[in-house]
């Protein structure tokens, strides 16, 4: 009888794991009839309104998920692009079709204050047209909110609200996990404030870190401010209060939190999505039940145009994400993937000046050298390059854009950070734990001296801090050289500090205050251009990468991720089972997207799958830019 049960559960489990396999190869067939067989290309109404639909983390350029990450539930959140909804609004200023703008920020997660400034100053540039922009939201957070400010009228939902929090953030400090775990990370660093080796060794922020996180909050808190007072037209102290004073004035409404943001002059009126519509349909029209609309994304189909090639042009490469050796994807930075981008650039007679649009905290020390080298190679061969820093263009980043002929950021943009740090760790406590004793013999007093497995002597700790002085030499003098500064210049506004771009400006770091367009422009007047077009310069995707990007359109991360669960026979918790690194993977889960995906890179520089670990690696990363925002 037992051995009957045992066939008939067994048979059970072969016939579940079938069935789900079948119904993943079903999913399948349908995903791609609907890529293959999906609606007639978008037509623009006559008479109707641009939806502005910001949705998930506003990237530069389109991050890719693996199948690892789809098994194992740890893929990037695919967002709009900065330059798809900038180019949007500006062809929409000038198209007689669209009579207004409708900004909906629902589905925004995250944007960078230099974000937010550079789509918000497209939006101005779009009101300057006299079309007429609303904003509607159920809630507003403080980065939905700051784009809802450029419109002409703002409501919001009866039972929503809008929340103030400032500027600010918290680290992950992980010196008691290390001791836990009996592993000794030893770190070598140069400089006051490069506080990114201090998540290794503390378990709190140190007082130098903190008065430099400090300053750099208080003046994207400051140009946030000075924002909203201008977009509402309303003293910036007002906004102030309404932060600092949220909770008694909630009390005072008996909690009514739309009431609290009408009665302080946040937004005009305080309504339902009902009423939203007819506002915005008194000006366009109605169909199908609403206001007559396009999205964004639909109207770029559809007001698209084949461009001629023009014998001139200039490239734009974007470098963002952590910067890791090697090949990497989009939505990390890898050296070998974006020096042989710039090899294309520099072997492509037709592109004479490359922009490079750096959004990065930093990374391996190494690979930011590999990628500056090649762009000195670019310009050595007589194309200019210039440098359009994003959100954060930091340490590592920084080092990337040093001796570029041009360097220009956002005023809100987080630059600087100038500094090294070395990481190795070492094992000989965990293996004492364990009862392993480690023990050799050498020709030399270096022999062994560096293994892992028994920790650094004095002799090998000296020479890694050597190492490290030397790289911060290196960026001392490559600064120097690129920014016309003495070393002791450079030294005095470097060791590790940050700066928003607008003090950047004055402390010499970078050559003007702009967006892409601008830096754009700038790179043809460096080429001597006249006429010319911008052409983004990408890496090809793959076929495999081509159809999970079209299925991620179609089905969305989180049901492709299932269907590839169930399709392999595991169950959410089963996909985390099988990952080595689940404890790790579970923290970084509870983490904001770009964060999670920077500490699994800074992880795979630290403790590397596929390098000895008796190498010191040396990062230049600005922790503080990751939790600025």
């Amino acid at each position: 009888m037992r051995a009957l049960l045992s066939l008939l559960g067994r048979t059970i489990d072969t016939l579940g794991l079938f069935v789900g396999r079948l119904l993943f190869l079903l999913l399948l067939l349908v995903v791609l009839l609907m890529i293959f067989s999906g609606p007639d290309a978008p037509q623009v109404p006559s008479e109707s309104a641009l939806v502005l639909a910001p949705a998930g983390v506003i990237s530069e350029e389109v991050p890719i998920a693996n199948a690892a990450d789809l098994v194992l539930g740890s893929g990037v959140m695919r967002g709009s692009l900065l330059h798809e909804m900038q180019e949007a609004l500006l062809s929409a200023a000038s198209d007689d079709r669209i009579k207004a703008l409708v900004i909906d920020t629902r589905d925004l997660i995250s944007i960078s204050p230099a974000q937010m400034e550079a789509l918000g100053s497209t939006i101005a540039l779009f009101k300057d047209s006299g079309k007429p922009v609303y904003a509607w939201g159920e809630s507003f957070n403080q980065q939905q909110y700051a784009l809802a400010s450029y419109a002409d009228s703002i409501m919001l939902h009866p039972m929503g609200g809008v929340m103030l929090n400032g500027y600010g953030g918290s680290q992950l400090f992980f010196r008691d996990l290390l001791d836990r775990m009996n592993v000794t990370v030893h770190v070598f660093r140069v400089g006051e404030f490069k506080s990114a080796s201090e998540p290794y060794t503390r378990m709190e922020m140190s007082e130098e870190s903190r008065a430099d996180s400090q300053a750099l909050v208080d003046a994207l808190w400051g140009r946030y401010l000075d924002i909203l007072a201008a977009n509402r037209e309303m003293p910036a102290e007002v906004f102030q209060a309404y932060a600092d004073q949220y909770a008694q004035r909630l009390v005072s409404a008996n909690g009514d939190m739309a009431r609290v943001a009408f009665e302080a002059g946040l937004v005009d009126n305080i309504a339902g999505a009902d009423s939203f519509r007819r506002q915005v349909a008194a000006t366009v029209g109605v169909e199908d039940g609403s206001f007559r609309q396009i999205h964004f994304e639909d109207y770029l189909v559809a007001s698209a145009t084949p461009q001629p090639v023009m014998a001139d042009q200039v490239g734009i490469i974007v470098v963002q994400g952590t910067i890791m050796p090697g090949e990497q994807a989009p939505g990390l930075i890898g050296a070998d993937s974006t020096v042989e981008l710039i090899r294309q650039a520099q072997q492509d007679d037709a592109i004479r000046s490359v922009v490079v649009r750096v959004d990065s905290p930093g990374g391996s020390a190494i690979a930011s050298e590999e990628i500056r080298s090649a762009l000195v190679q670019l310009q050595q061969a007589g194309k200019p390059v210039v440098v359009s820093m994003g959100g954060t263009a930091a340490s590592g980043g920084y080092w990337i854009a040093a001796t570029a002929d041009e360097i220009w950021a956002s005023p809100a943009t987080i630059t600087g950070s100038i500094g090294v740090i070395g990481v190795i760790p070492t094992f000989e406590n965990a293996l004492a734990y364990l009862g392993v004793g480690v023990d050799g013999v050498g020709t030399t007093a270096l022999a062994g001296s560096g293994d892992p497995l028994s920790g650094l002597n004095e002799t090998m700790q000296t020479i890694f801090q050597s190492n490290v002085e030397d790289a911060y030499r290196r960026f001392l003098q490559l600064v120097a050289d690129g920014r016309n500064m003495s070393v002791a210049e450079v030294d005095a506004i470097a060791q590790g500090r940050v700066w928003t771009g607008e003090q950047a400006l004055g402390l010499g770091l970078v050559d003007s205050l702009g967006d892409l367009d601008q830096a754009v422009n700038a790179a043809a007047q460096l080429a001597g251009l006249n006429e010319w077009q911008s052409v983004y310069l990408h890496r090809e995707l793959s076929p495999g990468e081509q159809f999970l990007i079209q299925m991620i359109d179609t089905m969305g991360t989180a049901q492709i991720q299932a269907a590839v669960q169930n399709g392999l026979g595991l169950t959410a918790g089963a996909a985390e089972g099988t990952s080595v690194d689940s404890l790790w993977g579970a923290a970084l889960s509870a983490l904001p997207p770009a964060m999670r995906q920077h500490w699994q890179a800074m992880l795979d520089i630290v403790l590397p799958a596929d390098r000895g670990y008796d190498r010191l690696r040396m990062i230049m990363v600005c922790d503080t830019c990751l939790g600025a925002y």
